[in-house]
């Protein structure tokens, strides 16, 4: 897995600030690591806070109650479909998610 960034509250930051500091964290992360980072948010902050300049960088996007995909208008990596799964095993409820595609392009995104 790449880095990921998880953004998802504003903490009454003004949505301009957000991006800057979201690009400077992503550019340090990227320069460290060598390959381009991950965004993790929801979909309504995402269209809310972010928009197409963070396009170019592959979203885990979390939309819980969707039945075939995400609602968002660009290409997703991986999508959090709920919160609330049942795995045999652990006691607690677990995240569900989806890779877009194969778990090959998913592995690719660390060269």
């Amino acid at each position: 897995m790449p880095p990921v960034v998880d953004i998802e509250e504003t903490n009454r930051t003004a949505s301009p600030k957000i991006r800057e500091r979201l690009k400077e964290c992503l550019d340090a992360l990227q320069a460290h690591y060598g390959v381009k980072p991950m965004i993790y948010t929801n979909v309504d902050f995402y269209k809310q806070h972010l928009g197409e300049e963070f396009h170019v960088y592959p979203l885990w996007a979390a939309h819980y109650e969707q039945a075939e995909k995400p609602r968002i208008e660009r290409e997703w990596t991986i999508w959090q479909h709920s919160c609330k799964g049942h795995v045999n095993g652990i006691s607690a409820e677990v995240d569900f998610n989806v890779v877009n595609g194969s778990i090959f392009a998913l592995q690719e995104l660390c060269l």
